[in-house]
C-alpha cells in the first residue's frame, strides 16, 4: 500500500496498516477500515465511521487502486499554525506514527509555533 498524507485541521492522532486494513487512532479508541473492497475499476465514496468521533474526510481523504493492483490512500494529519502541504507519497511501511509526515514550507512565515499531532502528541519540526 502506497500513503500519501494530508495536513489538515482536524484528524486521527495516528495510523497502522495491515494489508489492506488502514487502522485509525484517536481518542484513545482505535477503528479499522478495510479497503480491499476497492478494485481498480471503483470508486472511493468515502468511509463509513462508527467508533471515532471525526468525520471520514478527517480520517482517510481518498483511495484507490491502480492497474498493478497497488492499493493507493491519502490519509490526514492534525497540525497547527504554519504552512503545510502534503507529504510525499511513501509506502505504509515508511509511515513513521510518531513523526511529523507532511511537510511545513519554511518559505512562509506563520503567527505561533507549529507543530503535529502523532501517537506521542504534539511534535514540533526540527
Amino acid at each position: 500500500m502506497k500513503i500519501t498524507v494530508l495536513a489538515t485541521g482536524n484528524a486521527t492522532t495516528h495510523y497502522s496498516f495491515n494489508g489492506d486494513i488502514v487502522t485509525a487512532y484517536y481518542g484513545g479508541l482505535a477503528e479499522d477500515f478495510d479497503l480491499s473492497v476497492i478494485q481498480p475499476d471503483n470508486k472511493f465514496t468515502g468511509a463509513s465511521v462508527d467508533t471515532l468521533s471525526l468525520s471520514a474526510s478527517q480520517i482517510i481523504r481518498a483511495a484507490y487502486r491502480d492497474e498493478s493492483g497497488e492499493l493507493h490512500v491519502t490519509i490526514c494529519q492534525q497540525v497547527g499554525p504554519g504552512h503545510w502541504e502534503a507529504g510525499p507519497e511513501i509506502d505504509a511501511a515508511d509511515y513513521q506514527p510518531d513523526g511529523i509526515n507532511v511537510v511545513l514550507r519554511e518559505d512562509k512565515p506563520s503567527t505561533g509555533k507549529p507543530w503535529a499531532m502523532t501517537s506521542i502528541g504534539k511534535v514540533e519540526p526540527v
